[in-house]
């Protein structure tokens, strides 16, 4: 399940919440803080990491993993 930010109409608390899309069009997303449904779906990005690393491998070992 995908992983979606939220913003709540009621009381503007702004959550994540991991959830299916259908859960989400079919309006079951529930604030955490004043349990209102009514909810928008904001736009997320993508996490990315610092440096010239990705996701904890460093990128300068490129090739050594034996693969050609």
């Amino acid at each position: 399940m995908p992983m979606y930010e939220f913003s709540c109409r009621k009381c503007g608390e702004h959550f994540e919440d991991l959830v299916t899309l259908a859960q989400v069009e079919n309006g079951e997303v529930e604030c955490p803080s004043c349990g209102s449904k009514k909810v928008e779906r904001e736009v997320s990005t993508f996490a990315t990491s610092g440096g010239d690393s990705f996701g904890g491998i460093s990128s300068s070992g490129c090739g050594s993993g034996g693969f050609t």
